[in-house]
């Protein structure tokens, strides 16, 4: 299904008071988010309201390693990605075509110029194209995180696109917490001088990678590769309450078992 714009380019026209005004006739402004029980865990119940606890409760946390993009000390962001509580993908154009904006440079610039400069640093595109990038990661993934829904918040504090800023704004907190290039170095393990080839020599062991990460944090990640050469790592979660990520052991697949996690050639 293609992109849906929102016709909103402008910055000015984020606080439209007839989107607010919608929102409330529609009968969604009655929910209250301190009614929620703080304490309940995702995937264990399916009786309770998904503004309370993510019904996609699953998700995985995807920093990627590209030698050409990003700070030389620093795992950039692919995505957060909810998934069912089985394990499976979503639908991959995503969970409300309704809220399938494309102005996701724009809308985050209205609210949080700080916030769009983090994002520039460390979830760039390979492609160049930031706005496509956030586009393409917001309406496949963000528009699943049902915790985010528009209804999910107390009237009096919703501004349209709210959850757009608040999902990234969780992305990047994400990534600070769980900061992987600190968990490995920790444990030993540095990015390594280029080489050049297809097989390169100068490797690690998945299994150093694994212990490194459950080191820092109690599990263990998947680790992607490109035949050696380090893609990705990806962390597991499940939520606590609305908001609390807290890590589990993984329900992905490996594709490495040399790693060639080399220095960045772009700093």
């Amino acid at each position: 299904m293609p992109l849906v714009t929102r016709g909103w380019d402008s910055p000015a026209n984020y606080a439209d008071d007839s989107h607010i005004q919608d929102y409330q006739d529609s009968g969604l402004a009655t929910f209250q988010p301190d009614t929620c029980p703080i304490d309940t865990i995702s995937c264990q119940r399916s009786d309770v309201d998904p503004c309370c606890s993510p019904k996609n409760g699953l998700l995985v946390l995807s920093q990627q390693w590209d030698t050409r993009w990003g700070p030389s000390d620093a795992f950039t962001i692919h995505g957060l990605w909810p998934d069912t509580c089985a394990g499976k993908m979503l639908p991959g154009d995503g969970c409300d075509s309704t809220r399938s904006y494309t102005n996701i440079s724009s809308i985050v610039e209205a609210t949080d110029p700080a916030l769009l400069r983090e994002l520039n640093t460390f979830w760039p595109s390979n492609k160049g194209d930031n706005n496509w990038f956030w586009t393409h990661e917001w309406v496949k993934h963000g528009t699943c995180v049902t915790t985010l829904h528009p209804r999910c918040y107390a009237h009096d504090d919703y501004v349209p696109q709210q959850e757009v800023v608040d999902y990234f704004r969780s992305v990047l907190a994400l990534r600070a917490k769980y900061n992987v290039f600190q968990a490995l170095n920790a444990s030993g393990i540095v990015p390594t001088e280029p080489e050049t080839g297809r097989r390169p020599k100068n490797t690690y062991t998945l299994t150093q990678f694994k212990q490194a990460i459950r080191a820092a944090w109690g599990v263990e990640p998947n680790v992607k590769c490109i035949g050696r050469r380090l893609q990705e790592v990806q962390i597991w979660f499940k939520v606590r309450g609305r908001d609390t990520y807290y890590p589990v052991d993984p329900w992905g697949q490996d594709t490495c078992r040399l790693i060639s996690y080399q220095q960045k050639s772009s700093n």
